[in-house]
């Protein structure tokens, strides 16, 4: 054995706590790694499998004989050919299945044509998907490898934070060796053999980190799979649960976990060469005397002595000693906090993005109900809120009803007006869960509120101010018989409406109506502002705007007379938990006087449901950020403390309790987590201007100017630098108890 592989393998063991964490932030790395190629492998093998009982063919040909699907399997790079029927019109086609790699597959479709005997008037329809999925032709390869590609740059920039880790522990190995590095170059060893002994190390201690980075990272990423199969999302996507669970298969692909492990020794050894590197541009004689050849002023104020006195002071210039350690310790934990912060903002961002496009959509419900309104009982709706309450199914029952009329501010000038009643579901809804006016007090005083909007028109906006109440023409359709519509005359008949339906035997009703305007007078209860309501997508420009309670409603009902326009009631719920979906739904179907207009569970449920799945699966990549940067924080605090254990010693002898030591070492974690802290919070804002300008360029900033908050960030990005000092002050304290094991005196004669 060469002596430089000699010498590493004895470091290694001598100094088994720096090996132990060495190897803690290659698995690490190596996890994470190896987490995101499985996670991609199980996803990319699910679609495939998806995909392939959609449509499970390469390529599809139509029409096609049996004999022909024979004669087409004999094509070389054809797997199989299955015949299929239509069995309402008997066509019959061939789905045939490629060999998976089928390089050419113009040619081998081409050979299909001439063996089968196709005509030119068969219709080949290629599934393009599944030809990705199984990189059939060029295409369908270059495809794949965008994919591939975007991903592996993912990869490759965790990996550069990861390097960060590693580039961390080898520089504290060469720290504490520089001595025995020079004394070994100064009897005749080459620069060239202690670079060795540097990269042999790494690669010893990838061969123990690799493998267990591997082993974890499929473990978690099965236990991620897991989490996300119990989680109930296959029955929202998926009604036969059962098979959805066979398409969805936990997926361990060879040769993304050798590209894991390759890339994570690349990273490793690079580390280490940097590092070897530094270490044979200084000369023997420095090397021994551990001390440069360049003088350095030394600073006799700081931030941290202002800040902590002379704690802060000594906790400056020990930083200023190893400038290179330092900031290769908060660039690890800027980067990681980032990532965390980061992380969480894009989920919390798309999550907050898509329920508002819900509530702004006016969707954020799972059912929509229709009820026909018995014109001889107006209160019939409280009777089918109790019926929806009863049955056990549904929650969160909304309801809101009303009509429209004009508003005559001169005898010529009219706008339309808007009249709408809302439950105290709804009403409160409508304000933001913070009106004004309380619903019961609203309800029993009755009256109306008045929606002010700037006007353009500055009359109809002083006549609105002034008024204490409107009079306002409310539309009506009014029904007329097929008499009195024949008897009208011809200019009156254009001001009918003719609606044509179906009854029961299927015989056409034609029923005649026409719109007229019976004045009524509207008491104002109160004025509330526009920029107080939740949106603003009824009253716009120069409409009026009057909004009352479902009591009112049940007082106002007759003034809109037999209206057939608006001939139904609507209501809007949500599925009660633990309720059954699909007896939900016979329930709907099973009363004659409910009718199912939107249903918007499954939508919702998929929604919540890929939220869930995204959630989890960066739970787990925050977990593997935060654990490599703590492996990494730990093992700079507790070297630093064990490689300054003279200098600490001799501090104690002149006179420093344990309590200012104590302090000393608090105020050198607080000095890494406040400047993590700081550049991480400084770097998240730029990300996120940076994204809007961008999004700018595109012209897609009106789009997502909404969702755009410099300081969201900030609390994951202090919680991130929180569990840093606490993850340091706790390493410091346990380095520390654990050097009173032995007297100062030998502290002091202890060889670094």
């Amino acid at each position: 054995m060469k002596f430089q592989n000699l010498l590493a393998k004895r470091y290694i063991f001598s100094q088994k706590r720096h090996s132990i964490l060495t190897i803690c932030s290659i698995t690490a790395a190596i996890t994470l790694m190896a987490l995101m190629f499985t996670i991609f492998s199980t996803v990319m093998g699910s679609m495939r499998a998806y995909e392939y009982d959609a449509r499970p063919y390469h390529v599809q040909f139509t029409p096609m004989t049996q004999e022909q699907c024979e004669a087409a399997e004999t094509v070389e790079g054809v797997e199989s050919c299955t015949l299929r029927e239509n069995e309402f019109d008997g066509i019959t086609w061939g789905e045939v299945l490629f060999e998976k790699g089928l390089e050419d597959d113009e040619a081998a479709i081409k050979s299909i044509y001439e063996k089968a005997s196709l005509s030119d008037e068969t219709i080949m329809t290629p599934n393009l998907t599944l030809m990705k999925y199984d990189f059939i032709g060029l295409i369908a390869r270059y495809n794949f490898a965008q994919i591939f590609a975007l991903f592996y740059i993912f990869i490759i920039f965790l990996a550069m934070a990861m390097r960060l880790v590693i580039d961390t522990a080898f520089e504290i190995s060469s720290k504490e060796r520089e001595r025995q590095f020079g004394v070994l170059q100064s009897i005749g060893a080459t620069p060239r053999q202690i670079v060795k002994i540097i990269t042999y190390e790494g690669t010893v201690l990838s061969a123990i980190g690799i493998p267990l980075g591997l082993l974890l990272g499929v473990g978690l990423s099965y236990a991620a799979f897991r989490m996300v199969a119990g989680s109930g999302i296959l029955s929202v996507f998926y009604e036969n649960e059962e098979k959805a669970s066979q398409l969805l298969q936990f997926s361990v692909n060879p040769l993304l976990l050798l590209a894991a492990a390759i890339t994570g020794y690349v990273w490793v050894w690079l580390s280490a060469y940097g590092t070897g590197m530094r270490i044979i541009k200084m000369s023997p004689i420095q090397a021994i005397s551990s001390r440069s050849n360049k003088i350095k002023k030394v600073k006799k104020h700081s931030l941290l002595g202002l800040l902590f006195g002379w704690k802060g002071t000594l906790a400056a210039r020990n930083t200023r000693r190893a400038p290179k350690r330092f900031a290769i310790t908060v660039v690890s934990l800027t980067v990681s906090i980032t990532l965390f912060a980061s992380f969480n903002y894009v989920l919390d961002t798309y999550e907050t993005a898509i329920r508002g496009m819900y509530e702004e959509e006016g969707i954020e419900f799972d059912f929509s109900i229709d009820r026909i309104k018995n014109l001889d009982n107006p209160l019939e709706f409280k009777e089918d809120i109790k019926l929806l309450e009863e049955s056990g199914y549904f929650e969160e029952i909304d309801f809101s009803d009303g009509g429209y009329g004009k508003y005559y501010y001169t005898e010529s000038a009219s706008e339309f007006t808007f009249i709408r009643y809302y439950n105290e579901k709804s009403y409160n809804q409508y304000f933001e869960n913070k009106p004004q006016i309380p619903y019961d007090e609203f309800a029993s005083k009755g009256g109306y509120i008045l929606i002010e909007r700037a006007k353009e028109n500055a009359l109809l906006e002083e006549q609105l101010k002034e008024s204490d109440s409107l009079e306002i023409s409310v539309s009506n359709h009014v029904k007329y018989t097929e008499e009195e519509y024949l008897a009208a005359s011809e200019d009156e008949k254009t001001e009918y409406n003719i609606y044509t339906d179906l009854d029961e035997n299927g015989e056409v009703i034609v029923t005649y109506y026409r719109r007229e305007y019976t004045p009524h007078t509207f008491d104002i209860t109160g004025r509330i502002s526009s920029d107080e309501i939740r949106n603003d997508y009824i009253g716009i420009g120069d409409n009026v705007e009057l909004i009352s309670t479902i009591e009112q409603y049940e007082r106002d009902y007759e003034i809109y007379g037999n209206n057939y326009l608006f001939n139904s009631y609507r209501y809007y719920c949500k599925l009660a938990d633990g309720a059954d979906y699909h007896k939900a739904l016979d329930f709907i179907e099973n009363n004659d006087n409910l009718m199912l207009e939107f249903d918007l569970y499954i939508l919702n449920k998929k929604t919540e449901s890929t939220i869930a799945f995204i959630k989890i699966i960066v739970g787990f990549i925050n977990a593997m950020v935060i654990v490599i940067a703590l492996v990494n924080l730990i093992n700079i605090i507790s070297t630093g403390l064990i490689n300054r254990r003279s200098e600490l010693a001799a501090m104690q002898c002149v006179g420093m309790t344990e309590k200012q030591l104590f302090g000393l070492s608090v105020t050198e974690c607080l000095q890494y987590a406040l400047t993590s802290g700081i550049a991480s919070s400084v770097i998240c804002a730029a990300l996120i201007y940076g994204t809007f300008m961008l999004l700018k360029v595109m012209t897609l900033a009106g789009d997502f100017e909404s969702a755009i908050e410099y300081l969201k960030p900030l609390p994951m990005v202090w919680l991130g630098a929180l569990a840093a000092f606490l993850t340091a002050l706790a390493t410091a304290v346990v380095s520390l108890r654990g050097m009173k094991s032995k007297s100062l005196v030998e502290h002091i004669q202890s060889v670094e």
